[in-house]
């Protein structure tokens, strides 16, 4: 091959390069949660929604404290929504993902945007129930629940990047977090939880926002990682 012949082959794939659809490299965020919001199942956010006022009222009732209460149960939707959204293993499914104009992290991170949002309607909705019927401090009440769910979802992202089995993973943290709530109803947490600040509250959820921003940016970088652990 003459060095003539190799220069029109290359121009040739040059062209041909250019001219093929490119996949965007921000796509549009509205679109994108639209299509993360058609993937969830409505009665599946409603019946976690009425199960955890549902629990909350009985706990704050007759087992715990009003912090107590929104501590355990605040993160119980949001690791089960990660199992179902988040943290499910179907190869197949990531391979072709890959192909649509958005790819299985930008995906991932539009699931786990939507999740937040949702867990944010629970924590206010549950701190409301429970500031009125107990008389706590409503910002309190409503730091309490997202800290503790903040911290897990950062959790989950960053042990999602080394362990294979994601499934196994989420439902070891729904156990784990199970048990914790256990020991925090055996135990008196909640000097502990009303004797710490509101602004001790706010810094930790302003650090854990930012830290589950980094972990969904760097999600999203892994375009093309199927396997959890690759990049």
């Amino acid at each position: 091959m003459n060095e003539r012949m190799e220069q029109e082959i290359n121009r040739t794939i040059a062209l041909l390069q250019a001219s093929m659809p490119q996949r965007k490299s921000e796509a549009a965020l509205s679109q994108l949660l639209n299509i993360a919001k058609s993937e969830m199942n409505p009665l599946l956010l409603l019946a976690l929604f009425f199960v955890s006022i549902l629990c909350g009222v009985c706990m704050s009732k007759d087992i715990a404290s009003p912090m107590v209460t929104i501590f355990c149960i605040s993160p119980l939707p949001m690791l089960i929504l990660f199992h179902r959204y988040v943290l499910y293993s179907n190869e197949p499914m990531r391979e072709l993902e890959e192909t649509f104009p958005f790819s299985y992290s930008e995906m991932l991170v539009g699931r786990a945007m939507l999740i937040s949002a949702y867990m944010t309607f629970v924590f206010i909705a549950l701190a409301v129930l429970l500031s009125h019927s107990a008389g706590e401090n409503f910002i309190r009440l409503a730091l309490c629940g997202a800290v503790p769910s903040t911290y897990l979802c950062i959790g989950l992202l960053i042990l999602s990047a080394f362990i294979q089995n994601q499934d196994g993973l989420s439902l070891a943290a729904i156990v784990l977090w199970v048990g914790i709530s256990y020991c925090a109803l055996a135990l008196p947490f909640d000097h502990f939880l009303i004797l710490l600040p509101t602004s001790v509250y706010a810094a930790l959820l302003a650090v854990g926002v930012a830290l589950y921003s980094m972990c969904g940016c760097k999600i999203k970088q892994r375009r093309h990682s199927y396997a959890a652990g690759v990049e």
